[in-house]
């Protein structure tokens, strides 16, 4: 699940932030620096791959051009030698600043506060001994937004360290906890593993979080919010739910930044000109209608069978599907979940979403056209044009948790079938390849 935290204004809670006004990957002296730490050898409870996190993040920061802290990572570190590192580090920054914080190591949660663990960790006897030896990650989000920077905070911090606690309380929980970001300041906070839920230390060279982070850097022209849809999507699978990552941010601007600066319109967070317009949506990259789907493709090459085809995803985004026109409404994401490749011969089918929250259904076809619907989100192809169909699985608020949902392909049964989308649920988005 991606938690969607300060959705308020737009959405996709986890890790980063923007400052109201700036625009920090505009080519006007906006910075783009790292602090990378890397805790393996604990007194108690060693890792495994922590410090090969680290030295294959700091690499990759440096491949696309961060200025990373020290020069390297940051490894091996006691308490001290934390305190002191993102002390130096974020005097360093500077407003418009891009800063990226990754730690990767033991992370614990304490009556509602995460802390990341230095390796002195011997004198942590007791869950009640955390505050008093370790570093507190909501000190490190204060000092990041006192500089005027935006904030990307990742932390693969959730395995598994159970300690004993005094009397029988029950204060320590399972993972990390949600953070709240100081009122004004823009930060997006990236987990490596859910509430509740632990992380993977891995069984190669390193964990499964920071494996499927270093896999989608590969292509870094992108904003934060697509990276870690890829990377949640790519752990929840490996793992069939049992670890998923989730983003939470608050976010004064409108438009996420990208993790690597570039010189087009894209990755300087502009709005196109032609771009999305129309039922008062917000400003933004817009819906593309030729993105990568998400969540795969299929073709169909025979009717799907009578119990239907199911597709898990997460549904939702921070992209105001008003921007269609039309009566179509929710927030789903940029690059459409999947795409079905459909012809006649296939005969009818009906496209629908099932999930415990109210969601949505944007359809785009090969005719161009925007179809939308809600309560409950079901779509028909019958007698439709042939050929590709990308389908969006949104969420009818703005939300702080993306939700689990199916996308379920099935034949249509004459008698309880959806009803046909009439012109008026068509949204109006003959500008389609302008949104992106």
């Amino acid at each position: 699940m991606l938690l969607l935290h300060g959705f308020r204004a737009v959405m996709l809670s986890v890790l980063l932030s923007v400052l109201a006004g700036v625009a920090v990957a505009e080519s006007d002296g906006a910075t783009r620096v790292a602090l990378v730490i890397g805790n393996s050898g604990y007194a108690a409870n060693p890792l495994i791959n922590p410090v090969n996190d680290a030295e294959d993040m700091a690499t990759r920061l440096q491949e696309i051009g961060y200025q990373v802290y020290g020069d390297g990572p940051m490894l091996e570190q006691d308490l001290r030698g934390m305190q002191v590192a993102i002390r130096d580090f974020t005097r360093s920054l500077n407003p418009g600043d891009l800063a990226v914080v990754y730690y990767s190591g033991h992370g614990f949660e304490y009556k509602g506060t995460n802390y990341l663990i230095p390796i002195d960790n011997e004198e942590i006897q007791f869950a009640d001994d955390v505050p008093d030896w370790s570093y507190p990650a909501p000190r490190l989000l204060e000092r990041i937004a006192a500089t005027g920077a935006t904030g990307v905070i990742i932390l693969d911090a959730c395995r598994n360290n159970p300690l004993p606690e005094r009397g029988g309380a029950r204060d320590a929980g399972v993972g990390l906890a949600r953070m709240e970001t100081p009122a004004g300041a823009s930060a997006f906070i990236m987990y490596s593993a859910g509430p509740g839920q632990t992380a993977s230390d891995g069984e190669g060279r390193n964990g499964l979080f920071t494996a499927a982070l270093l896999e989608a850097l590969e292509d870094p022209h992108r904003r934060i919010d697509d990276i870690m849809y890829e990377v949640s999507y790519s752990v929840r699978n490996a793992t069939q739910g049992r670890q998923v990552p989730w983003l939470e941010f608050a976010f004064a601007g409108e438009i996420p930044p990208h993790l690597q600066a570039g010189d087009d319109l894209v990755d300087r967070n502009e709005v196109p000109e032609g771009g999305p317009s129309g039922g008062g949506g917000k400003p933004g990259r817009g819906i593309l209608s030729a993105g990568v789907p998400l969540y795969g493709a299929l073709a169909l090459d025979a009717p799907p069978p009578p119990e239907g085809l199911r597709i898990d995803l997460l549904a939702g985004g921070y992209e105001d599907a008003s921007q269609l026109g039309g009566t179509c409404q929710g927030f789903v994401a940029s690059n459409p979940d999947f795409q079905l490749s459909w012809s006649e011969v296939i005969g009818p089918i009906t496209l629908r979403a099932e999930s415990d929250a109210a969601t949505v259904m944007v359809l785009y076809g090969p005719d161009q056209e925007w179809i939308c619907a809600t309560s409950p989100p079901a779509l028909e192809l019958n007698g439709a044009t042939e050929g590709s169909y990308r389908i969006w699985v949104g969420t009818m608020q703005e939300t702080e948790i993306a939700p689990d949902a199916v996308l379920v392909i099935e034949p249509i049964d004459t008698q309880t079938g959806p009803v046909a989308m009439s012109p008026e649920d068509r949204g109006q988005g003959e500008e389609n390849e302008d949104l992106n």
